[in-house]
């Protein structure tokens, strides 16, 4: 059947019943300063995860699900040379409705007197396409929408499906989707990964737009866009993910040779086989491939975790 000759091209188990991206949960970027980073996040109505000490680098709730994890030189001495990393596309903020997007603007617009944002990239704009949301440009370069969370997008984001504590203060339901600026012709074979080598549910968005769909009640997404001048290449930046179908990605990822660790994090995960995987709960993935022909499309770290990671705030 055609199952056994897809195994024998691209090994691993079939995509199980419960394969999913469970929850779009936080991005990773370096910043230069956490107090600027802290700052930033709280106008945005995030809130610092108080459990980590200050000396540690800065998790901010965004929402009962969603995080921002800003690595600043305070943490790692690299990153003052390096520079901080800029998100290649827009991230959306949800909030409940447009008095809290209101408020989180006045909250932004009063940063632009902060001296510690003089000649920082701050900006607060109008959406010039929809009334009353707003387009706002972080201190190091980051886009992000501030829209309206539709009823059932507030829902799934919100502390039914799991609540991590101390984000129950938060004024952001949380991160709806982020958008990746791709290479042109790679968004409808990188979707085509998602779908087949991991089993989560994708859908077209337009000409050379796809979105690969999950989260609780399937409220969140991570965009693919087709980008003239997109390389494709990653800064180091990561986005983290819980999956459904842990061992079966774990393998179907390891049997194209794409399961990867990353030096910086072997601190918390060195997975290369799947006792390992189990082990640490997380494993990560750099490539984005054609599954039908192995090129590679654009690269991206994903930090995938099981719904037994220690930090996953699902409510299972």
């Amino acid at each position: 059947g055609s199952t056994a000759s897809g195994m024998a091209l691209s090994g691993g188990p079939p995509v199980a019943e419960d394969a999913g991206m469970l929850l779009l949960e936080h991005l990773n970027l370096n910043v230069l300063s956490t107090e600027v980073a802290l700052a930033f996040y709280e106008a945005m109505g995030c809130l610092r995860d108080a459990r980590r000490p200050m000396d540690k680098t800065l998790h901010c709730n965004c929402g009962a699900l969603t995080q921002f994890h800003t690595p600043s030189p305070e943490n790692e001495a690299y990153i003052g040379s390096s520079g901080a990393q800029v998100w290649r596309g827009d991230i959306e903020l949800l909030y409940q409705d447009y008095a809290s997007i209101a408020e989180a603007g006045r909250r932004l617009r009063l940063l632009l007197q902060d001296s510690r944002f003089e000649g920082s990239r701050l900006r607060v704009e109008e959406d010039s396409n929809s009334a009353g949301c707003l387009w706002v440009v972080g201190p190091y370069g980051n886009r992000f929408s501030l829209r309206p969370a539709a009823p059932e997008r507030a829902a799934g984001l919100g502390p039914a499906f799991g609540e991590r504590p101390g984000s129950a203060g938060c004024r952001v339901v949380g991160m709806g989707s982020a958008s990746l600026q791709v290479p042109v012709g790679a968004a409808e074979a990188g979707a085509r990964f998602y779908a087949e080598v991991l089993g989560f549910a994708t859908r077209q968005l337009g000409p050379g737009r796809w979105a690969v769909v999950g989260g609780p009640g399937n409220v969140q997404e991570l965009v693919l866009e087709e980008h003239e001048g997109a390389d494709g290449k990653d800064l180091g930046e990561h986005v983290a993910i819980y999956i459904g179908d842990y061992a079966g990605c774990f393998e179907r990822l390891l049997a194209r040779g794409l399961v990867w660790v990353n030096p910086r994090f072997e601190h918390l995960d060195k997975s290369t086989n799947l006792k390992e995987a189990w082990h640490y709960n997380c494993f990560r993935f750099k490539d984005v491939v054609d599954p039908a022909s192995g090129r590679k499309l654009f690269e991206l770290e994903h930090e995938v975790r099981s719904t037994g990671h220690k930090s996953c705030p699902l409510a299972l």
